[in-house]
């Protein structure tokens, strides 16, 4: 541990004052016991505003740091704290705080992208910057911020509040993170970092650069200072994810061997499609942080904060599908049934069992090619006020976001005849699949490859995101009895999200575009080069070899692929690419939030804490374009296909709806400091999460099929009574959501002992309502009347409209009476010796409870997103030169959603299997400024696995791999 004295140019006074955590700090190497502290504390408030900063540097002290904000603070708060300036503890604040109990993390391509607290889902999750919200568009809007956008050198210090406190902002059930950034008047003059990073990942087999850094300026009066930061990353991520398309109960065998079903053999129902995907993601971070501070006078400050996070998403998806089309007697050699599980593991396919060479067109090759940017800007000015016995504070801001691709496309070949043989096993938490190793050579030499036009499309989401927000805080410090402190304020946010869907054609060079946009329907499908005879022929993009670097979760003897990249070069070649905003699959959420809040702050002898109200107004509008299509017509009198005009009929309607509520929201927070090592902590609250947007505001589509429908698709092999009868079905969004409301208990009992170390217990308990869970159910509802003529089949009619049922509306719900309780431990350990040990473990019950419709209930639902338990180990060594640190990280079971229509699937939830992974960090100093650094990042090359069901494992549905990857740079302070 280094201690660091950084002595002002001017003092008036020998004596230097500490924040509290920094006594906190140094108590918990010196081994002084709490009363001791808190008389240190109470010292602090009347010290010489001038200090002598000490700063505490390393794993060890930013450790001891955590804990002792931990032991401070009146509310449930687990923190953690930057190893150094510019040096957060992991590549990645959620991979930071996975470590902390009760924390869960959801990763994507390899990185944390979202955080659940105590086994509840991400969405139920509240992160702000500084105390704000961040808008963070990834094209669907959402309240579950993205981690990936923010870069973890610009992090001084992550909070996270289990149990709530009447000032914090509402929002979270699982909990609410809150993301520090630096200030320059709390840093040295003319300080910062540099930071320079290769890192390797084996999936990708790449070396890709890192820069960061931070610079900090103030006056010699320490009265005006300036912080930038900044930070770049290219890194190239690969995820190979084996999954299940589609599965229902409409497919089922018998065992079959060499062509012949065996007599009682077991029987299972098979995956409808499945895939292999390799998704190869071209990842461009950059962060900017600028930070103004002015203390025009002792007692009076004010700044400026601005940050912008900019993360690149251009990728290439390739696959191979596995569809239905010809599991059947004429292709099926052998079908493997797990008879426990009722399901298929296993078909061999050949082309000529049935004595002829059927043209099977398996697998079929699949591409997506994608450009893809999210932005994230906020601004904010703060004044802070400190009078004589009361601190004012303001702070005005605007945080916007917008994401979403600019340019997508999807495509697909057929193979053909290629292969003579194919097959696929799920063993072992692996889908296998074995094809005929000639397939490649012979698409190459122009055998099979027809494009699958009905395949190729454009069609994608964007969407922005933001919200104005203003703040008044008043701590008013009082002496009323065991009441210090009187906190009160007031907040007002106003906040919206776009989400429209955009197609991308690409037209003929000598298009007249401004003549197609006049046109009744504009620019449509029928004018992209799809559709004129303009897709490459698979001989001039196939790929050179198939894919490698092959392994993980995508099992396969041989690869083929299209080359997309050389696809897309061939279109902008050949054609002039046109994006349609469209003027249906459109919603906007606005919202209006108005608080006001009182909290005390009281200390009685051993006690304190504190207790408090706020009061939440909240106004939501929401604008869609709902659909009514009318499937009126399919066959003519002759049995040919009706015309679409004549056949489908389709009506948008744009119906704002508007849907408002308000809420007391009480909190009480104690602690007792039994002696001085222990204490007792207690909390009651209760807290709400507002439902997701997509959720709100998504856009109703209602189909109606007519009779004459019915009995044309009767005749059909597809056919479905429950999807092609005669009636209304349909999905959306639900308005009429209420906010989650949780009443919610915290006790714990924490062991402070030895330099920074402390073990403690604590038990919690959650009582949801008005969670969100998807379902089918049948609705009433009306729309307009309408009369057609069925112009090609007679001339007869069809009346429809009024007061309707709408059967197996699929949308969302809320649920009542959930429950969500659990343990968390957790302990922290230094020897004397420079190695250390930190761990926790939470466990996680939650129960089935009951969703309602119209005051009734209609079904039963499980918490989806919560995991059954959580767990760290880390251990560490440090030195004046050398630090170690090695991470288990396990995360239980994991809900997901309902699979399928309860009345033709299995009616079973998903369950993402225990997953487990090892994270190692080292650095080495080479003086004390410069510092070298490594890490790997999934050292036991951790796979993730998902079944369908809690009862077997047996049920496959999707396994990936992001790889393993290795860090290495060099970290200069100055």
């Amino acid at each position: 541990m280094t201690f660091r004295k950084n002595q002002p140019a001017s003092t008036q006074s020998g004596r230097f004052t500490l924040s509290a955590v920094g006594i906190a700090v140094m108590c918990c190497f010196a081994g002084i016991p709490a009363h001791a502290l808190a008389q240190a504390q109470d010292s602090t408030k009347t010290e010489s505003a001038e200090t002598e900063k000490i700063e505490v540097r390393g794993i060890r002290a930013s450790s001891a740091e955590n804990l002792a904000i931990k032991r401070l603070s009146n509310a449930v708060v687990d923190a953690i704290t930057a190893e150094d300036i510019g040096k957060f503890p992991d590549k990645n604040v959620a991979d930071s705080l996975q470590r902390v109990p009760g924390v869960v993390i959801q990763r994507n391509g390899g990185e944390g992208s979202s955080v659940s607290i105590r086994g509840l889902s991400p969405t139920l999750t509240f992160t702000q910057l500084n105390g704000n919200f961040i808008a963070a568009s990834s094209g669907n809007p959402s309240r579950s911020f993205s981690y990936e956008l923010l870069p973890s050198n610009l992090v001084g210090k992550v909070e996270l509040f289990k149990s709530s406190e009447a000032r914090l902002d509402e929002g979270g059930v699982g909990g609410t993170v809150i993301v520090h950034s630096r200030k320059p008047l709390d840093m040295e003059k003319n300080s910062g970092v540099v930071s320079l990073e290769y890192t390797y990942a084996d999936i990708t087999d790449k070396y890709e650069p890192q820069l960061s850094g931070i610079y900090s300026w103030k006056t010699d009066e320490e009265d005006f200072g300036f912080l930038v930061g900044f930070t770049q990353q290219d890194r190239t991520n690969r995820t190979q994810t084996s999954r299940v398309n589609i599965i229902n109960k409409n497919y089922e065998y018998t065992e079959r061997r060499d062509g012949q079903v065996i007599e009682g053999g077991a029987q299972g129902f098979a995956r409808q499609s499945f895939v292999q995907d390799v998704l190869e993601e071209d990842r461009q971070r950059t962060g900017v942080q600028f930070t103004a501070q002015w203390r025009p006078t002792d007692n009076f400050e004010i700044g400026f904060n601005y940050f912008q996070f900019k993360l690149g998403l251009d990728s290439v998806l390739n696959q191979l599908e596995y569809p239905e089309w010809h599991d059947s007697n004429q292709y099926m050699t052998n079908v493997f049934v797990d008879a426990d599980a009722q399901y298929v593991t296993g078909i061999d396919y050949g082309r000529a069992i049935s004595g002829q060479a059927l043209n099977a067109q398996i697998p079929r090759m699949n591409g997506e090619y994608k450009i893809e940017e999210s932005t994230s800007d906020t601004f904010d000015f703060f004044a802070e006020y400190e009078g004589d016995n009361f601190n004012l504070k303001f702070v005005a801001g605007h945080t916007e976001a917008e994401g979403g691709p600019s340019e997508k496309y999807r495509a697909a070949y057929y193979s053909g005849g290629t292969a003579d043989y194919w097959g696929w096993r799920f063993d072992n938490k692996n889908l296998i699949t074995n094809i005929d190793s000639e397939i490649f050579n012979r698409l190459k030499a122009g055998e099979g490859g027809q494009a699958d036009i009905g395949a190729t499309d454009s069609s994608f989401v964007g969407g922005t995101q933001e919200e104005d927000y203003a703040q008044i805080d008043t701590d008013w410090f009082v002496d009323w009895g065991i009441v210090e402190t009187l906190r009160f304020g007031m907040k007002y946010r106003k906040g919206s999200i776009f989400r429209d869907t955009r197609n991308t054609f690409y037209l003929a060079k000598d298009f007249d575009v401004a003549a197609g946009e006049a046109r009744p329907d504009g620019i449509n499908l029928d004018d992209d080069y799809s559709r004129n005879g303009g897709i490459p022929l698979l001989t001039t993009v196939i790929a050179d070899q198939p894919l490698g670097n092959l392994g993980g979760s995508i099992n396969t003897n041989i690869f083929p692929a299209v080359n997309w990249h050389k696809y897309q070069q061939e279109l902008q070649n050949n054609f002039k690419r046109y994006t349609r905003y469209e003027p249906d699959y459109v919603y906007e959420v606005e919202e209006e939030v108005k608080v006001a809040y009182v909290q005390a702050d009281y200390k009685w002898e051993n006690l304190r804490g504190n207790f408090g109200v706020r009061f939440v107004d909240t106004v939501n509008t929401n604008t869609a374009s709902d659909r009514l299509v009318f499937r009126l017509d399919r066959f003519n009198l002759e049995g040919g296909d009706v015309s679409q005009a004549n056949g489908v009929v389709t009506e948008t309607v744009v119906n704002p709806k508007e849907n408002s509520y308000s809420h007391v929201l009480p909190s009480f927070n104690i602690a007792w400091d039994m002696n001085d090592d222990w204490v007792l902590r207690g909390a009651a609250a209760k807290v709400i999460s507002r439902p997701d947007y997509a959720d709100l505001g998504s856009y109703q589509t209602l189909t109606y099929r007519s009779s004459e429908w019915e009995a044309d698709s009767s005749s059909l092999p597809e056919f479905n009574p429950i999807r092609d009868g005669e009636g209304w079905t349909g999905g959306g969004g639900n308005s009429s959501l209420r906010p989650l409301e949780s009443v919610q208990y915290d006790l714990s009992l924490e062991y402070y002992y030895g330099e920074g170390s402390g073990i403690s217990l604590a038990l919690f308990l959650k009582n949801i309502d008005n969670f969100v869970v998807p379902f089918l159910l049948d609705v009433n509802t009306s729309v307009p009347d309408k009369t057609f003529t069925l112009v090609e089949s007679g001339g007869g009619t069809v009346s429809v409209g009024g007061d309707i049922v709408v059967r197996d509306y699929d949308t969302r719900a809320n649920g009542t009476d959930a429950e969500s309780k659990g343990m968390e431990f957790s302990f922290q350990h230094f020897f004397d010796n420079g190695f250390g040990v930190s761990g926790n473990y939470t466990r996680n019950i939650t129960n089935s409870a009951n969703i309602e419709a119209d005051g009734s209930v209609v079904g039963q639902s499980q918490l989806t997103g919560s995991s059954k338990y959580q767990g760290n180990l880390s251990a560490f060594y440090e030195d004046d030169l050398y630090s170690v640190r090695v991470s288990y990280n396990q995360r239980g079971p994991t809900i997901g959603q309902l699979e399928g229509n309860p009345k033709e699937g299995w009616n079973l939830n998903r369950f993402s299997d225990t997953y487990d992974q090892i994270d190692v960090n080292a650095s080495y100093s080479i003086t004390d400024d410069l510092t070298l650094n490594a890490s790997v990042i999934n050292l036991t090359k951790s796979e993730g696995y998902v079944h369908l069901g809690n009862d077997t494992k047996v049920r496959f549905l999707t396994n990936s791999y992001s790889g393993r990857r290795f860090f290495a740079g060099i970290n200069y302070r100055f």
